[in-house]
């Protein structure tokens, strides 16, 4: 992960003194203040007295008295017609109080003041339309794009990008780097985008699931299963514990003898929640090879078996509820339905991306973070794909007028951010005002660290797992049919994309 989360203790008690220390906030920064001494742990103490050792301080590598000579560097940014997924992260025109602003503001104002420079971002519900127009025109206006992963795979395979290892001033193995999406985004050796520290937008994108800790406690689940959070760190947290679960709570609560939002669920799931399961069992729509090249993997015995499972656990009208399927159509905003059932204590499990998180600040039950659950416990780990619907990742165009120099400018925006803005990410979310306990903040520590990219989903040939996910609006589960219909066009499909990389 970005941050390790079991150090997010310390780093909330020094936030205030990093911001001082730092001119400038950022989604996720690297420390100019030297890192403090570890501190022994009294088991005895009150959690807030606990500070344990922080990372160690990483610097960009930035020439000594480097200059961006005046330049103002344009970020494209994706605006949203649901709020939640519009950039809050790139620009800010003036202190305002909120955390983030206030953090993009510092970091930006750092940046700018140490670097001479300005920073304008460029919001837009067109970015997957809007930036190749300026490619196309070799406007050199836009220096940086913020691009959802489903927009990055048609834009880097018109060669809209520039290679990011040919970039000589980013320094691809720094933290600020997801790693993971370091290495599963190439393709043929070459990464046309990397998701960083710059935005907060793939952290928000992140799939995960909550859980209602006053319906786990009624259910008497402890008595069967011990504490949920221990269950996850004993690598206990599977399929199977997860299907027992959910069949286990089930109510009519108001007696009318039909399924509604006004009953008892042991889970609310959303299309996406389809491919993210799928993954979190360690199927992937596409797995690379040696030669770093994709080939669609889903239809293994395996990824057959899996998909019958889930749709055996989430077709299940008396346990589970599709929320999207339930009100897509009725013209109510189906997001702020779920988050309403969800307080109104109607579901024990809820499938998420971590930005729903925030829109659960105001419930009165506690609800504590979770990862997807492995297949089973031989799986070994746990898998936690990035949403390719929403998330970001960071794209250089190929009309910038100098790559060299935004490569040292994504270095530090990202490192800054690093100081920064993923601290008071993490407050947000983790003290006190969204999740309630530091076990959450141990969980997004498991969570992030083990985050995938599936290239099948993301590049998606022949529109196959788009296909998946809308299947489960009508409880449809032939999936063998539509691959074989579909197969020959997602051959040819995979192959073209593949030409162009090479």
């Amino acid at each position: 992960m970005k941050k390790k989360l079991s150090l997010l203790l310390a780093l909330l008690m020094l936030a205030s003194a990093l911001t001082a220390c730092s001119d400038a906030p950022a989604e996720n920064a690297d420390s100019s203040s030297a890192a403090p001494a570890e501190v022994a742990a009294d088991e005895n103490a009150p959690a807030e007295e606990i500070i344990e050792e922080t990372e160690p301080e990483i610097l960009p590598d930035i020439p000594e008295g480097y200059s961006f000579d005046g330049h103002t560097f344009t970020i494209i940014n994706n605006d949203y017609s649901l709020s939640v997924w519009s950039q809050i992260d790139i620009g800010a025109d003036e202190m305002t109080g909120e955390a983030i602003n206030d953090a993009v503001y510092t970091r930006n104002t750092a940046i700018s003041e140490n670097y001479d420079c300005s920073i304008v971002s460029l919001k837009t519900l067109n970015l997957s339309g809007e930036l190749p127009t300026y490619i196309n025109a070799n406007d050199q206006s836009i220096d940086l794009a913020t691009v959802h992963l489903r927009t990055f795979a048609s834009h880097a395979q018109s060669g809209y990008y520039v290679e990011l290892g040919g970039v000589s001033s980013m320094d691809l193995t720094k933290p600020w780097y997801d790693q993971n999406s370091v290495k599963e985004l190439s393709i043929n050796h070459k990464l046309y985008g990397a998701a960083t520290d710059l935005t907060l937008m793939d952290e928000q994108a992140t799939t995960a699931m909550v859980f209602n800790k006053e319906l786990y406690t009624d259910y008497q689940l402890a008595d069967t299963y011990g504490d949920f959070y221990q269950l996850v760190k004993d690598n206990k947290w599977d399929f199977d514990t997860m299907t027992a679960m959910v069949t286990s709570v089930s109510s009519d609560l108001d007696g009318d003898g039909t399924r509604t939002e006004n009953d008892l669920y042991g889970l609310l799931y959303q299309r996406d929640t389809l491919t993210s399961f799928l993954n979190g069992f360690g199927v992937l729509c596409a797995t690379k090879n040696a030669d770093d090249i994709p080939e669609m993997t889903l239809m293994t015995d395996k990824g057959v078996d899996v998909l019958d499972r889930i749709f055996d656990l989430v077709y299940q009208d008396d346990y589970c509820m599709h929320v999207m399927a339930r009100w897509e159509s009725s013209g109510l905003d189906w997001t702020l339905e779920m988050v309403k059932m969800y307080e109104q204590n109607h579901a024990l499990l809820m499938w998420i991306r971590l930005a729903d998180v925030e829109n659960l600040r105001s419930m009165d039950i506690d609800f504590g973070i979770l990862p997807i659950p492995m297949y089973d416990q031989a799986q070994g780990g746990y898998k936690i794909s990035v949403n390719p619907y929403v998330g970001t990742v960071t794209c250089i165009p190929q009309s910038n007028y100098d790559p060299e120099a935004t490569g040292y400018f994504i270095e530090l925006m990202s490192a800054e951010s690093r100081k920064v803005l993923l601290p008071e990410y993490y407050e947000i979310n983790l003290k006190g005002k969204v999740a309630r306990d530091q076990e959450s903040a141990e969980m997004l520590d498991l969570i992030f660290a083990n985050r995938i990219y599936d290239l099948g989903q993301i590049y998606d040939p022949g529109n196959f797992s788009n296909t998946l996910i809308y299947m489960t609006m009508t409880k449809d589960r032939d999936v063998a049919s539509k691959w074989a219909s579909n197969q020959k066009m997602i051959g040819k499909t995979l192959d073209r994309m593949l030409e162009k990389f090479q």
